[in-house]
Formats: C-alpha cells, sequence, structure tokens
C-alpha cells in the first residue's frame, strides 16, 4: 500500500430509520482515522431520517433520499459513487466501534489483503453475543451463510470491480451471494478476533427468517447441503416461535450463546 492515510468510503444505507441511525452516522464521523467519505443511501424516508441526516450533512461527502429497488440497489448506489481505497457498508440500525477504521488500516498495512473482517457485539433487547469471524468459511459458504459479519468487513475497491456488485435479485440474502463469488475468485481475507461493529437483532433478514433462507438456498452451489440446510433451518425458525409463544425467549438467547460460543472457540488470523 503506496498511501499511508488512504481514503475509505463507509457507506449506510436506510429507511425509516430515525430511531437509530444518528447513533451509526455519530459512528463513522468520531472514528479516530479521520480520512473518510460518508455515503448515505435513504430509500425515500418519511419518518424524520432525512432530518437526521440534514444535521449532519457538512460531514457527509453525499446522500440521496429517493425511492431504491431494495437494499442491494442502494448497496451497488453507494458503491458507485464512492471513491475510497477500502469500502465499508454500516446499515441505520448498526453502528461502528471508534478505532474500527484505524484497526483495518494497521491490518492492511501488516497484510495487504482483499478484504477484513472483525467481530462484532450481537445486540438482542439487554443481552449480547460477541460473533467472530469464521476464517474456514470457503467450505460452508458454499451450503449456507457462516460467521461473516458484514458490519464488521471491509473491501478494497479492486474486489467490487471484479467481484461485482450486490444482485438485485436477493432481498435479504445479498451478502451471502456476495460471500460465495468473492469465494469463488479465491480472494484474501483477514479475519480479526477485534470488535469493530455492533448489530441489533431487529435486521431484515432477522425478521424475513423464511425468505432469506429459501434465497440462502437458492444462492447454495452445493445444492445437496443446501437443502437440507434450508430443511433444518426451517425446523429451528420454527422451533423459535414456539419458545416464542411460550415466553422462553431466554432460552433462544441462551441456544444462540452456545452456537456462537463453540465457534468462537476457534482461532482466527490475527
Amino acid at each position: 500500500m503506496e498511501n499511508n492515510n488512504p481514503l475509505f468510503s463507509i457507506i449506510t444505507v436506510s429507511f425509516n430509520s430515525v430511531k437509530t441511525i444518528e447513533r451509526t452516522i455519530l459512528s463513522v464521523l468520531n472514528q479516530t482515522y479521520k480520512n473518510v467519505e460518508y455515503i448515505i443511501i435513504d430509500g425515500g424516508s418519511t419518518d424524520g431520517t432525512v432530518d437526521i441526516i440534514n444535521k449532519y450533512q457538512d460531514k457527509i461527502k453525499y446522500w440521496v433520499s429517493e425511492p431504491d429497488k431494495g437494499i442491494s440497489d442502494a448497496f451497488n448506489k453507494g458503491i458507485l459513487a464512492s471513491h475510497g481505497y477500502i469500502i465499508g457498508i454500516i446499515n441505520s440500525d448498526d453502528w461502528y466501534e471508534e478505532n474500527a477504521l484505524e484497526t483495518i488500516i494497521k491490518l492492511d498495512k501488516e497484510k495487504n489483503a482483499d478484504f477484513y473482517i472483525g467481530a462484532l457485539k450481537y445486540w438482542d433487547k439487554n443481552n449480547v453475543i460477541t460473533e467472530y469471524p469464521d476464517a474456514e468459511y470457503k467450505n460452508k459458504i458454499t451450503y449456507r451463510m457462516t460467521h461473516l459479519n458484514h458490519p464488521a468487513s471491509f473491501f478494497k475497491r479492486e474486489v467490487y470491480d471484479e467481484v461485482g456488485l450486490f444482485n438485485l435479485k436477493y432481498k435479504y440474502s445479498m451478502n451471502r451471494d456476495f460471500f460465495v463469488r468473492v469465494s469463488l475468485k479465491n480472494k484474501n481475507g483477514v479475519f480479526t478476533n477485534q470488535v469493530l461493529s455492533n448489530m441489533l437483532a431487529c435486521g431484515l433478514s432477522a425478521l424475513n427468517e423464511k425468505e432469506t433462507c429459501r434465497e440462502g438456498f437458492l444462492i447454495s452451489t452445493n445444492k445437496t447441503l443446501g437443502l437440507l440446510w434450508y430443511i433444518l433451518s426451517l425446523f429451528k425458525i420454527l422451533v423459535k416461535k414456539l419458545l416464542l409463544a411460550l415466553g422462553m425467549s431466554k432460552l433462544i438467547f441462551i441456544a444462540k450463546s452456545f452456537i456462537y460460543n463453540k465457534h468462537n472457540s476457534k482461532t482466527v488470523n490475527p
């Protein structure tokens, strides 16, 4: 990397996010690393989101509020409007740790990889789980989504140039589709245990689990394992709904914690 102070492009997509977007915006503006162009792509919010964006417009490189064709379309608009050496995408109900970008720059100087993924804190009301990225994702991604934390992921511009943008066909599993294509291109990633971002449990894919699973099966390159995982996922959704109906949401959190802790026992590269 020739430039010791490369430009970051951070993209936020939003729609009717008045309750959460200010925290997202401030998490970008308050980064310890300062060479950042911030781009916000809003889908035509009517709830006051635009008022909050306007509040910080002098610190935002580019923003627009207009109807779009879904999250993939909004992601692509942001990428096409960006100029950065490294691109990160943080949705309007997620937020960065203040040293997230500085951590990525340090890793890039040391490793010079195609992309970087860190850990995130997953917030479910007052409960929190730390989810670490899966450095051994390549075999798993062929049939299921593994621990690849999109709000804690940063890709060099040339990755998008070679792999392509997000597929508008997918409304919920666009990240999985993108990671499959990244894997097929044998892009080199660096994974770190450091927490870079935070995510709320009320994301779009979490609220549309069945459709997310269906899209995931369509994306699977290993259709046999993909079908089995799809069936298992539908069963887990059914069990989850039953537990919620019985007022046993705490048990769901305990199960998630067990699964994440089992995964997190594996080491990732520094």
